[in-house]
């Protein structure tokens, strides 16, 4: 009997045992709708690795479960969307928005609901004071300071009245906050001197003081605060336009020296990532980039993201077929579609209106475009304006009486072409055979003499 009651006594501590370990849940239901969109992929991530892409249906729809590494702040991307709610695992949440009008329509229900309302007010608030310009930065140094803050004691007192905040949040977001105010303050120099056609301006040393007490080497800080990241990103670019200028070093390589001289792992291995992904996709040796950052990086998260993008990018090699486009609209009427080129070679400029490295390389282009004109090639200028801005596209071509092929994406950055080239900058240029394969998914820049060099190699 007694060995019946240890036998007894046993399976149950099993079945419990089981019965815990069926409730450990670690993942999050994140779904929603979103208006005014003909839907695309919606994109969640995070400075620690995790990277995931939804799909959104014609109609709005989207639903998944996301298997989170941690609980934390994860920042949402969908066409104008941009938004960074708390993510726990159990959790759910849904949003509900107008991809037109993110800031004045994100609705949000599920868990967290007031802490991630808070989110979406503080995100609301941060859009306004960027759209607001004028009114945010075209005022004296004082009144600016009083500007600041008072936004940011504003959004205290709304996390103040956040009730059940997470263990830890609360700390981590109140230094964002502070984060966010200096951010703002290490923007008004540019700003106020934009906004004023004064480029020589130059705020005050009493103003600018704090801004050079910032320490830039706290890895929680950077994880959390996308303020803080920024201005983490922007001393680098400044060490690296430094090293750049001072150095004669090409700006991949100050670059990638100014990352490697960061103290702080967590942030080297962050800003490694964000650099190797943008540069990979441009790179003219992928192979021996790809083994500099798998030596330089202690991440595995992000060696594996890698590696999948360095596999991805392979559809983009020499010889390999191009991704296509269909019936995007002709400034000179009508559509064209890539095949409809097909026969000769086909160099393609993918700008916009807005950029402003797109618009330095048009002198060259329309030199190159002059000089061989009527041989064996096609200039096409594929430009990624949003629809709405239609017609600043054609005053441009107008204006500047541009040559080529001119042409319009059909969504901006979201079309499958664009998507397909794993375009992450523009300008970018490409050039195609005359059957449609890829001869250089990312071509010499028409300022760049090594473009005629390749012409002249492929004897165009």
């Amino acid at each position: 009997m007694k060995n019946t009651f240890i036998v007894i006594a046993l399976a149950l501590m099993s079945l419990s045992c089981q019965n815990k370990e069926a409730k450990t849940i670690n993942y999050n239901i994140l779904s929603g709708n979103i208006g005014s969109t003909k839907g695309g992929e919606l994109n969640i991530s995070s400075l620690n690795g995790f990277k995931k892409t939804i799909n959104v249906t014609d109609t709005g729809f989207f639903s998944d479960t996301l298997f989170i590494p941690e609980n934390g702040l994860y920042n949402i991307r969908f066409e104008q969307v941009r938004f960074a709610p708390y993510l726990s695992k159990g959790g759910n949440v849904q949003l509900n928005v107008d991809a037109k009008k993110p800031a004045s329509t994100l609705k949000l229900s599920g868990d967290n609901i007031a802490l991630n309302s808070y989110f979406a007010y503080k995100a609301s608030k941060n859009s306004e004071f960027m759209m607001n310009r004028e009114t945010s930065y075209n005022v004296d140094e004082s009144d600016f300071e009083i500007k600041i803050n008072n936004f940011s004691k504003d959004l205290e007192q709304h996390l103040e009245a956040v009730k059940d905040i997470p263990e830890g949040i609360k700390v981590k977001e109140l230094r964002a906050i502070n984060f966010g105010r200096l951010a703002k303050k290490s923007n008004y120099e540019f700003m106020y001197g934009h906004l004023n056609k004064n480029r020589d301006f130059k705020a005050s040393d009493a103003f600018k003081g704090e801004l050079s007490k910032i320490s830039f080497d706290n890895g929680d800080d950077y994880l959390y605060s996308s303020d803080y990241q920024q201005m983490v990103s922007n001393n680098i670019r400044e060490k690296a336009f430094n090293y750049y200028e001072k150095d004669s070093l090409p700006y991949p390589e100050a670059e990638a020296q100014a990352i490697t001289e960061i103290n702080n792992e967590t942030i080297r291995n962050v800003e490694l990532y964000k650099s190797f992904s943008m540069q990979l996709t441009r790179s003219s040796d992928k192979e021996t980039d790809l083994n500099k950052f798998l030596s330089a990086s202690t991440n595995e998260a992000h060696k594996t993201s890698i590696k999948e993008l360095f596999e991805s990018l392979k559809v983009l090699d020499k010889g390999q077929p191009s991704p296509k486009f269909e019936n995007f609209e002709n400034y000179a009427g009508g559509t064209t579609s890539l095949d409809d080129l097909k026969g000769k070679y086909v160099y393609i400029d993918v700008w916009a209106t807005w950029c402003g490295p797109c618009k330095a390389e048009i002198p060259f282009l329309k030199k190159i475009e002059k000089q061989y004109h009527g041989k064996n090639i096609h200039f096409v200028s594929l430009s990624a304006d949003k629809q709405k801005d239609k017609d600043k596209w054609k005053k441009m071509i107008a204006d500047k009486e541009l040559g080529g092929i001119q042409l319009i994406s059909d969504n901006d950055f979201n079309t499958p072409f664009v998507n397909d080239y794993k375009i992450m900058g523009i300008p970018q240029f490409i050039l195609l055979d005359p059957e449609g394969n890829i001869v250089r998914a990312n071509a010499p820049r028409p300022s760049d003499a090594k473009l005629i060099e390749l012409f002249d190699k492929l004897k165009i």
